[in-house]
């Protein structure tokens, strides 16, 4: 991140829910700057679910290649020193060591992250969750309709457990936001709205929202991207901070990515492929073979991180970039392609 960048982000930051501790802030402030600002860390592929729109669902399952707890930590050292880590998955909560792993990030960065289901958390799961560094949980809904929900995610009871997992959150102290993945169908018919509403009355800390993204289980599923007209529906729904796209730091009222424009953001898979982001199957080394400054310095320079559409959008989105780099994937490689 460059640091004529700092200044917006830091003005973007005080209007997050999130903690401010004073002490901690100057420390990072003051420590060697890393060599990014936001780590998406997939630490397991394995989920109880299987949900339509999974962003990993079509990346290799090969449990015996997780990343160890130690091998994690070691990426975390190197990453230091991100602002925030999020854990992400498949779901994390599967993971025996997660709550280890929280309390080794919170001690090396301002925030840790993590995103949930929800079908594990209970009342003394959060509180663990809580006590171990987390500060804020995301929680899964896709449809304010329960069996809709469930549907979607492929698992009877999904929905109550989700909005179980909220209230356990909130009960304890733990700031829980809503996470959902909208959907053309979800925007046309007042579900998007009716989730945002749904969050408001629990008391949660607000509503992070994905736009339809071919990647995933719909790599190559153009029809699912919004018309510019839908976007603009979007962006009439939303109010910053409480209601806000995956990335914080990124443009709220466009389909712009920061995290990647501004080369802030990356991601790291279970099994150490390092990654511009989730929803790119793309990966420039593994931390297993080479160190993680080096692979980012390699992943940066590329002549993808120079196209003109990283300026104006998500790259999955674009129709030129998809022809150089997505497209021309052959289809039996493995997921991630390693470039």
């Amino acid at each position: 991140m460059e640091s004529n960048d700092l200044p917006e982000m830091a003005e973007t930051f005080l209007k997050l829910p999130l903690t401010v501790d004073p002490a901690k802030l100057t420390k990072w402030i003051n420590s060697e700057a890393g060599p990014v600002f936001y780590l998406m860390f997939g630490i397991t592929y394995e989920c109880q679910c299987s949900c339509r729109h999974c962003c990993t669902g079509n990346y290799v399952k090969e449990k015996h290649r997780d990343l160890t707890t130690e091998e994690i930590k070691d990426v975390l050292d190197q990453a230091a020193k991100p602002l925030i880590v999020n854990f992400f998955g498949g779901e994390p909560t599967l993971r025996p060591d997660i709550m280890e792993l929280i309390e080794y990030a919170s001690e090396r960065s301002m925030y840790v992250f993590t995103d949930t289901n929800g079908l594990v958390v209970t009342k003394d799961y959060a509180q663990r969750l809580k006590d171990s560094g987390l500060e804020l949980l995301y929680v899964s809904i896709d449809s304010p309709v329960p069996e809709l929900h469930d549907e979607y995610r492929g698992v009877k009871g999904c929905f109550d457990k989700a909005v179980g997992a909220i209230k356990n959150a909130l009960d304890v102290g733990l700031k829980c936001v809503i996470s959902t993945y909208m959907t053309k169908e979800s925007l046309a018919n007042g579900d998007f709205e009716k989730v945002i509403q749904m969050s408001k009355d629990m008391g949660t800390h607000g509503v992070r929202y994905l736009l339809p993204t071919p990647a995933g289980k719909w790599l190559h599923e153009t029809d699912v991207l919004l018309t510019p007209e839908e976007e603009e529906k979007v962006w009439a729904l939303t109010d910053f901070p409480y209601v806000c796209r995956d990335f914080y730091f990124q443009t709220q009222h466009s389909s712009q990515c920061r995290g990647v424009a501004d080369k802030a953001y990356m991601y790291i898979s279970p099994y150490g492929d390092v990654q511009p982001c989730c929803f790119m199957p793309l990966s420039f080394g593994n931390i297993r073979e080479e160190s993680f400054k080096t692979i980012l310095d390699k992943m940066f320079s590329h002549p993808m991180y120079s196209h003109e559409c990283l300026s104006e959008h998500c790259p999955m989105i674009d129709l030129d970039f998809r022809q150089k780099y997505i497209d021309t994937i052959p289809d039996d490689a493995k997921l991630p392609f390693r470039m």
